[in-house]
């Protein structure tokens, strides 16, 4: 004969139910946020670029650091404004990435109407990457050890006077037109397809400066083909190479470049700490230290709220040189 259990016993076996939920719950909701496929990192430039390479380092390495495969999806074009967009489509899941320099989601806003995009809204910071500065160099025909001495050859030499970028509405060319201001020359910068071209006019006196990535010097410095004589920020790849900052112009202290990760806005916290941390652990490592200094490039790390103030610092320092140029957005 089957008895009815006492009321207590089955109050208490309800109660332990009742307590298992919220625990199923935090289970339910952890595995839910756990994405454990494969890993997009676009990159919105083409192969074999600072960019594109950058990201095959690290995505090699964060793939053993979070046990997932992490694939680069390059989407160049429209100076990583198609990347852009596309992580901006993509699913809050964990499943893409974006690996970005400064000038797609610090520059671009600022130069066109309707980039597509808004990285302050649109996108979650994961961390830095890499920091690679900016620089001024001079061929040697100008004889000018400094910025002021530049200015100085700029006055006598008006038809020679000439600064080239490698890219229009691009920082360097921002950069280059606040040079030419506070050096009181008439100069307007020419904007050529890539760094290589400008490169080359500029060693063959085509030119009598440039503004460019360290990278694209820095080979020539030591040749004493050109000479830098001002950088976004001091680096021991220039020892006695002073800052724009220290050579007279504060104004460009906040535009240095680097390289930073992102994701969907819409990630959760846990994904987004989980990434932080080994993307953190990845840059840290030695064989990727190296790597990246081979190619100019020093390694970051940091919060992803870290990296979200970087960005917003260097897009107010360089919304404030684009509105002193004048330049009106296409």
């Amino acid at each position: 004969m089957n008895h009815p259990r006492p009321f207590s016993a089955t109050r208490r076996c309800l109660q332990a139910a009742l307590l298992a939920l919220p625990l199923l719950a935090v289970t339910t909701g952890a595995s839910a946020q756990t994405y454990s496929g494969p890993i997009r990192m676009l990159v919105g430039y083409p192969p074999g670029g600072p960019a594109d390479t950058t990201a095959r380092i690290v995505a090699e390495k964060l793939a053993v650091q979070l046990g997932q495969p992490v694939l680069v999806d390059n989407k160049p074009g429209a100076g990583g404004q198609i990347a852009a967009q596309a992580l901006k489509a993509a699913p809050a899941d964990g499943s893409v990435i974006f690996m970005s320099n400064t000038h797609t989601v610090a520059m671009v806003p600022l130069t066109m109407k309707a980039p597509g995009f808004a990285p302050a809204t649109d996108f979650r910071p994961l961390g830095a990457v890499a920091n690679f500065e900016l620089a001024l160099a001079m061929h040697p025909k100008t004889g000018a050890a400094n910025l002021a001495e530049l200015g100085t050859w700029f006055a006598a030499h008006r038809n020679e006077a000439s600064i080239g970028v490698p890219a229009p509405a691009s920082a360097p060319e921002f950069i280059a037109g606040e040079v030419a201001r506070q050096l009181k020359a008439d100069i307007v910068p020419v904007a050529y397809r890539g760094a290589t071209p400008m490169v080359t006019d500029l060693l063959a006196g085509q030119i009598a400066a440039g503004v460019s990535g360290i990278s694209d010097f820095l080979q020539y410095q030591k040749a004493s083909r050109l000479r830098i004589v001002a950088v976004s920020r001091t680096t021991p790849l220039l020892p006695g190479v002073p800052s724009f900052a220290q050579a007279g112009l504060p104004s460009l202290d906040a535009t240095s470049d680097f390289l930073g990760l992102y994701a969907p806005a819409g990630l959760n916290e846990a994904t987004v700490a989980r990434y932080n941390t080994a993307l953190n652990q990845v840059v840290a490592l030695p064989e990727v230290v190296a790597k990246l200094q081979a190619n100019a490039m020093a390694p970051a790390a940091g919060t992803p709220g870290e990296q979200a103030l970087r960005l917003a610092q260097v897009s107010r320092a360089l919304a404030a040189l684009v509105a002193q140029s004048g330049f009106v957005p296409q």
